[in-house]
């Protein structure tokens, strides 16, 4: 038995707006009220139906982000850092800018004894790998230095940096991520351990003259990620950070695209046609030794016309020039410029080497929050590997490691010797100024000058004898 229905003349819901009169046109509750259950979903932006805004519009609400996975790809960050300059200088910038004006060390050692860990530090140039371990690390997503300490015992096995004997440090082995390191699924579980939450141990491919699979104890190893992820993310990474180039790989195709498009403008700066008639009788309806001769002859004529050629025309033949205008190309290039910049972190005047532009510009506030950047870049990557090795090579260099090994970075933007003046001076005038009112010993002024001075590297072999020429009043 068949049955039979009536279809019903339903309006699309994508055409309420539009076919109902401006007063009955409903709001967006009423349409979502029109949505079944599971259609409804939570409208918590701005939205316009009538305009085809906010979700009504499919070309914005479409628009989403996929995960590449560059730093998988290590063959191709190895192209881009190879054959890209502005790749390799967004790489090689900051890494060389971290280690450039390097650290120096406030402590109550004598400057003989400072000087020699200074030498053994150039001895094995620690500087230099500690430079290449942060550059793989950018480029790569990870990278760890290999502390070499000859104390008789495998890498395997914990190191105490108390049990490190006098001369038994050699240097650094850096191993970047694609050199096979395979962190460990045991973690480090010692609350009271700089590396908690890291891997236990490291297993890498190591070339001292032949290779050999070694298995390492994290405490022999300086370990450097490039950009962070979230917890969940780097154990997916084997507990390694992303490369610098992926969050800014579309930036840089964008930047190369346009930088060689205005490159093949070039080519057709100058264009000039020729107007011949029955040119197009005179090519096609010919035979294959005649159109050759034709096109020969105007290649000829071509190569023949310089700035004091001539060219030959017949009487009914025109020829013009149609320059090509590059105006508003600048702009468009600048703009890329500065979004690259932008992405990587890198004031446009020192990655691309260009002057400030702009009234009254002269690029000081870019190179400050550059500064800034490198800063906290040194406080995330440089510090805890100089707080685990210094000690390391204090044993070795002295036999003991002093508590008062303070490490203090040297800003890459030095002031000027004006500028260093007047802010030691407006530093230490307070601290003498509450010093004579009495409201503070001279062992406290003593103490906070030399606090305040740890960021200038001034006052800090300041003793109580300095200030007897200030007279202390009573303290009542």
């Amino acid at each position: 038995m068949s049955r039979r229905y009536k279809k019903k003349n339903r309006t699309p819901r994508t055409a309420l707006a539009v076919n109902r009169p401006e007063s009955t046109i409903p709001s967006v509750l009423d349409q979502v009220a029109l949505l079944s259950p599971s259609e409804q979903t939570a409208l918590d932006g701005y939205s316009n139906p009538t305009a085809f805004l906010g979700e009504a519009s499919p070309l914005l609400s479409t628009g989403t982000f996929l995960r590449s996975n560059l730093t998988s790809n290590t063959e191709l960050l190895t192209i881009a850092y190879r054959e890209s300059w502005i790749a390799k200088r967004i790489i090689d910038m900051p890494s060389e800018d971290m280690t450039r004006k390097w650290y120096t060390l406030n402590s109550s050692m004598d400057d003989e004894d400072l000087r020699d860990l200074k030498r053994l530090e150039a001895r094995h140039s620690v500087r230099q790998e500690l430079t290449n371990a942060i550059r793989w690390a950018r480029l790569y997503g990870g990278s760890i230095a290999v502390m070499d300490v000859r104390d008789g015992m495998e890498l395997s096995d914990p190191m105490d940096p108390e049990c490190v004997a006098p001369g038994s440090f050699y240097g650094l082995l850096v191993l970047d991520r694609t050199q096979g390191i395979m962190p460990s699924v045991e973690l480090v579980e010692d609350l009271d351990d700089p590396d908690f939450g890291e891997p236990m141990y490291y297993e890498a491919d190591i070339d001292r003259g032949d290779t050999r699979h070694v298995r390492i104890h994290h405490s022999r190893v300086l370990k450097f990620i490039g950009r962070e992820l979230p917890r969940m993310e780097m154990q997916s990474e084997n507990y390694w950070g992303v490369s610098e180039l992926e969050h800014i790989w579309d930036e840089l195709n964008k930047y190369s695209t346009a930088s060689a498009n205005i490159a093949q403008l070039l080519f057709q700066a100058n264009i000039t046609t020729l107007k011949m008639g029955h040119f197009g009788e005179a090519l096609f309806g010919t035979n294959d030794n005649q159109r050759q001769k034709i096109l020969m002859g105007i290649q000829q004529q071509n190569r023949l016309r310089t700035s004091f050629g001539i060219q030959l025309l017949n009487k009914d033949d025109q020829m013009e020039n149609h320059p090509y205008s590059f105006s508003g190309i600048s702009d468009v290039y600048d703009n890329f410029m500065l979004d690259m910049a932008g992405a990587s972190e890198i004031p446009a005047t020192k990655l691309f080497g260009r002057s400030p532009q702009g009234l009254n510009a002269n690029g000081v506030s870019d190179l400050k929050n550059y500064a800034e950047m490198i800063s906290g870049l040194q406080e995330r990557m440089l510090r805890p590997a100089l707080e685990k090795l210094l000690p390391v090579m204090a044993y070795s260099c002295w036999g003991f490691c002093p508590d008062d090994l303070d490490i203090v970075f040297t800003p890459i933007i030095a002031p000027s010797p004006e500028e260093r003046a007047e802010l030691v001076d407006k530093l230490s005038s307070g601290v003498i100024a509450a010093f004579q009112a009495g409201l503070i010993s001279r062992g406290e002024a003593v103490e906070e000058l030399k606090a305040r001075g740890a960021e200038f590297a001034v006052w800090m072999k300041l003793e109580e004898s300095a200030l007897e020429g200030f007279t202390e009043p009573e303290l009542s």
